[in-house]
Parts: C-alpha cells; structure tokens; sequence
C-alpha cells in the first residue's frame, strides 16, 4: 500500500511540476500579487514538485524529504486560498464552480499528512 500511495503522490507532483512550465500564466495568477517574482516563483515551485517526485523514492533522506515535501504544501497553501477566495479559474473560459475551489482547500490536508508519512518506518 505504501508503494500505491508514494507512486500516487510522485506522480501527482511530476504532473503538477510540467504543469508549472506548460501553463505558467494560469499558475501566475494565484500566487497573491504583493509577493514579488511571480513567474518565478511558478517556475521555482514546479522545479521543486518535480524533485520532490523523484526524491520520494530515493531511500537516503527519506526523514529530510518527507519533512520538506510536508513545508512545501503549507508554504503553497496560501496560493491555494488566494485561488478560492477570489475565484480564480486556470481556464476563464469554463470558470471553477466556487463550492468546488473550497472543497479543494481541506483536500490539501491530507497531502500534508501524507507526506509526513512517506517514507516513515513502521514502528514495531
């Protein structure tokens, strides 16, 4: 099962990752505008889901990794709540049903949980 969820996990952050670089302008617009370097930013973190997907299966540093991944879903949470709270949609041409971009928030909860416990060793 650990396998299903840290190939599940890998491959929602590789996706998530080609995504910052294919769609870098829909990405743009829910980092909160006060922050500076927007596209950077996009770009950085797409970089960093892609690393994140192969480092989750790299044995050394899983401690390092997990811990990392875990920072790194709070750190982009705020984007996510920019998102909702302004009802930001990727495609403006087939806008994102509200209930539906706060149904998305608590879903991050479990990825950050998740994360935490990839690569954990079972206590026995």
């Amino acid at each position: 099962m650990k396998i299903f969820f840290r190939t599940l996990y890998s491959i929602l952050l590789l996706g998530a990752g080609i995504f910052h670089f294919i769609h870098e302008r829909s990405f743009r617009k829910i980092v909160p505008p006060i922050l500076p370097f927007r596209k950077a930013i996009v770009l950085i973190t797409g970089v960093f889901e892609m690393i994140f997907s192969v480092l989750l299966w790299v044995k050394k540093g899983q401690d390092i990794t997990r811990k990392l991944l875990a920072f790194f879903m709070v750190a982009i949470f705020p984007a996510n709540i920019y998102m909702t709270v302004n009802k930001i949609s990727f495609n403006p041409e087939k806008p994102i049903s509200p209930w539906l971009l706060w149904l998305r928030l608590p879903l991050q909860i479990p990825l950050i949980i998740g994360a935490l416990k990839l690569g954990k060793k079972d206590s026995k």
